[in-house]
């Protein structure tokens, strides 16, 4: 477990508001002998004023504090970014390459490496080719790469946000025991877990979109729960055993439309669901579906009778 004192706090009581500073001092007198994340814990649920603030106020600095609690038992494991989705870029692409590769994903660096994403040498940073559009001549990626950071699914995400901040990339790769690559972590991704997720412009990167018709695209990550409350209907149903309540082990929409297909879905493909739901593959690659358009089928309407 991380060890965490008050000397490797990055603030100091005079900065903060008179509010966290009454707590910080309700904090010092509480059992010294208790590590200071235990103390934290205990305070929090033991105040009823504290716990009615946060619960009212989730920006407040008291539910910040609280948000970095919730890091305490969470691992790099529960909110890495997994292999299928990381973006990355083989040594030997292009400058333009990877100018069109870092435009259309809006990232700020990227993995680089040798055959496979197993044999990553290097992060590059966007803003390090920014010289070369100019100058093309001069281009060599070796010049341009960074270290990497390795770390295990279950380090803690306290340890891994002092790990990370202590990088000019901030990032890490998530290996396994065998030095594959499972997954990628970024600061903001631990950021987010203490601020609240950073609200992306819905115009640019909607998770679904309405057509005129009444149907939907989605984004294939989207909850399975959300796209049920949005359509009315239980798409897990029909996957339950008898006498079980228990849904199956899937979150998105995505990995519902591989489970009636069982088996990986290709572009164009369509399925039908018991509840009247049509789910048509927009998007696909041999790993994962990433795009699907949703519509519910048109009852037979009987014809008018001629007079």
């Amino acid at each position: 477990m991380c060890i965490v004192d008050l000397h490797r706090i990055s603030i100091t009581l005079d900065a903060m508001s008179l509010e966290i500073r009454n707590y910080f001092q309700k904090l010092l007198r509480k059992s010294p002998e208790m590590p200071l994340l235990d103390r934290l814990e205990d305070l929090i649920e033991s105040d009823p004023e504290v716990s009615k603030k946060i619960e009212s106020d989730s920006s407040s600095e008291l539910a910040l504090v609280s948000n970095i609690l919730g890091l305490k038992d969470l691992t790099a494991a529960d909110i890495m970014i997994p292999r299928a989705d990381i973006v990355a870029a083989k040594f030997d692409t292009s400058l333009d390459g990877f100018i069109d590769l870092f435009a259309s994903n809006h990232f700020s660096q990227i993995p680089i490496y040798n055959n496979t994403l197993d044999d990553v040498i290097g992060i590059v940073r966007v803003r390090d080719f920014l010289p070369y559009i100019k100058n093309r001549d001069s281009f060599d990626i070796r010049t341009l790469l960074k270290e990497v950071i390795y770390v295990v699914p279950s380090i803690k995400l306290l340890e891994l946000l002092v790990e990370i901040r202590e990088s000019a990339n901030h990032l890490a790769l998530v290996v396994d025991e065998f030095g594959g690559v499972d997954g990628l972590i970024t600061l903001q991704d631990v950021v987010s877990e203490i601020v609240g997720e950073i609200q992306q412009n819905n115009e640019i990167f909607p998770q679904m979109a309405t057509r005129p018709d009444g149907s939907f695209i989605m984004d294939a990550k989207m909850l399975v729960s959300e796209c049920e409350e949005i359509l009315g209907v239980d798409l897990l149903k029909p996957f339950r055993r008898d006498g079980n309540s228990d849904d199956p082990d899937i979150e998105t929409v995505g990995g519902l439309v591989m489970l009636m297909a069982e088996r990986m879905p290709t572009r164009g493909e369509i399925f039908s669901h018991l509840a009247g739901v049509e789910f048509e593959i927009m998007d696909a690659d041999p790993r994962r579906v990433k795009r699907v358009h949703v519509r519910k089928k048109i009852e037979n309407i009987p014809a008018k009778s001629q007079n």
